[in-house]
């Protein structure tokens, strides 16, 4: 019986040490700031950022334009979300690049970079056996 448990105990503990965080930069110093980058045609990435700047910008108020670009981005993900969702990945269409749709996407990209890399060996092939 106390086998069992240690055996479950393990398991629980491999597949938490597995699951990834992308709420966070993976290596953040202390006293910096971070920023989410997302790009539709590369991978989620944190950059570094102006600490004065981003407080600045979270302390002015929004214009009008700049929320209205908001509202686009935001559709513009859910449109991609969307997507990705029709493609059978898991994840939750909310706008927002969260956790799931973050690893949907390097998913997405893994397997577009497969299925070009796929075509380029299949036109060698071809241009060899002419």
């Amino acid at each position: 019986m106390r086998n069992i448990i240690l055996v479950s105990l393990l398991l629980i503990f491999t597949f938490q040490l597995k699951a990834q965080n992308y709420n966070l930069p993976p290596n953040p110093k202390a006293g910096k700031c971070y920023a989410q980058c997302f790009d539709y045609q590369k991978k989620f990435e944190w950059s570094e950022v102006d600490c004065d700047k981003l407080k600045a910008e979270k302390d002015k108020a929004k214009t009008k334009e700049e929320l209205i670009k908001f509202e686009q981005e935001k559709i513009k993900m859910e449109k991609y979300q969307e997507k990705l969702r029709e493609l059978g990945y898991k994840l939750d269409i909310n706008g927002i690049a969260d956790n799931k749709t973050i690893i949907a996407h390097h998913k997405y990209l893994k397997k577009k970079k497969k299925i070009e890399k796929q075509k380029r060996r299949d036109e060698k092939r071809k241009a060899k056996s002419e």
